[in-house]
């Protein structure tokens, strides 16, 4: 059996944690923690329960009582489950039954928000919208918690689909999607501790495009009560994109484009000019970005502006950037700006990109 100061060393660093972050955590001391794991004595007993909540773990397994038989129960209950024949409230009460046994784990906590996902019938409008604020209940519970960004990094996914698309929770929703950054920057970290990172660096990329990129788009097309609710989900997903993709562009720019879009035509129609022209040159960069890439890198396909007629296989990428932001600045929304001296230095600078030479969709692009 090993002792209460050597599962507080395992359990602290197997969740990368200094004796310094541990100790704030509790509100004592890091010479405390350093006594506590060298075993000069043991932590007192009202710290029990908050070190258990702290690690994910019931009291039994901070004092090494069979931690083994705790994951061989998990494991079963798992096998259980994952059963043809176990009904999704068979599973639910399965689960339940173990976290009654152990109230501070983790892992259990997910699994029981997963099945009461798996239990909320879209046909039964009181029991979907009760089991699915269960699950979001036993997910903040997790987030509170727990300090393994794996499980971290599922559960804010999960959360954030309920609150958006399930409960119809936007505040809920881009408070998750704010925390949704913090994941993107720890994934980062791990991802650049693996041997080879720089040849992996394509996948890994690919890895943050499709939860960053859908995150984003998720927030943006949130139904919001007015403007300024509307810029804060706006910035949100900038924040994403900009954390989750470490500044990356290049698989991208179409959803920054989009999204720049969206957020110069909402300052404009507050009257916040200065913020409104910040917006248009990030517009402007993130364009010309795409515009420079090399051969090979472009998302064409997810590129509206892009038609075989400008698109050569053999020679390079012709995009219409320059004239997709020329089309949006006919918004009604830039009407107030329109005839400024700065609107139209602005307009002349697009103009200015490259690009090819017919106008879009009859639009006269025409000085």
């Amino acid at each position: 059996m090993t002792t209460i100061g050597q599962n507080i060393r395992k359990l602290r660093k197997d969740r990368g944690m200094t004796q310094e972050e541990l100790a704030a955590q509790l509100n004592v001391s890091a010479q405390a923690v350093s006594k506590w794991e060298l075993e000069s004595c043991a932590p007192d007993i009202s710290l029990i329960v908050p070190l258990s909540a702290l690690f994910g773990v019931s009291a039994d397994v901070l004092f090494g009582i069979s931690p083994d038989s705790m994951e061989q129960e998990i494991e079963d209950t798992r096998k259980y489950c994952d059963a043809l024949e176990t009904s999704n409230e068979d599973a639910l009460a399965a689960w339940m039954k173990l976290y009654a046994r152990y109230p501070h784990n983790n892992t259990i906590r997910f699994e029981i928000a997963k099945t009461h996902s798996y239990c909320a019938d879209p046909h039964d409008e009181k029991e979907y919208i009760r089991h699915n604020k269960k699950a979001a209940e036993f997910y903040e519970k997790i987030l509170d918690e727990s300090t393994d960004n794996d499980l971290r990094s599922k559960t804010l996914e999960a959360i954030h689909h309920i609150y958006n698309k399930c409960l119809g929770d936007p505040e809920n929703a881009l408070r998750i999607a704010n925390m949704g950054g913090d994941w993107g920057t720890l994934k980062a970290e791990m991802l650049s501790k693996m041997d080879g990172y720089e040849e992996k660096n394509y996948w890994s990329q690919q890895v943050f495009k499709y939860y960053g990129e859908g995150m984003a788009w998720a927030v943006m097309n949130m139904q919001f009560p007015d403007v300024k609710t509307k810029i804060f989900a706006y910035e949100t997903a900038e924040k994403i994109l900009d954390l989750t993709y470490l500044g990356d562009k290049a698989w991208i720019c179409y959803v920054y484009m989009a999204l720049y879009t969206h957020l110069a035509e909402c300052y404009a129609s507050i009257g916040n000019d200065e913020k409104t022209y910040e917006v248009f040159e990030k517009w402007y960069e993130a364009a010309l970005f795409e515009d420079n890439l090399p051969l090979g890198e472009h998302r064409y396909e997810n590129n509206p502006f892009m038609t075989e007629t400008v698109y050569n296989h053999d020679l390079a990428y012709t995009h219409r950037n320059r004239d997709y932001i020329l089309c949006h600045l006919e918004n009604h929304a830039f009407d107030r700006i329109r005839g400024s001296e700065r609107f139209g230095a602005y307009r002349k600078k697009v103009k200015a990109m490259p690009g090819i030479d017919y106008p879009l969709g009859g639009v006269d692009f025409a000085d």
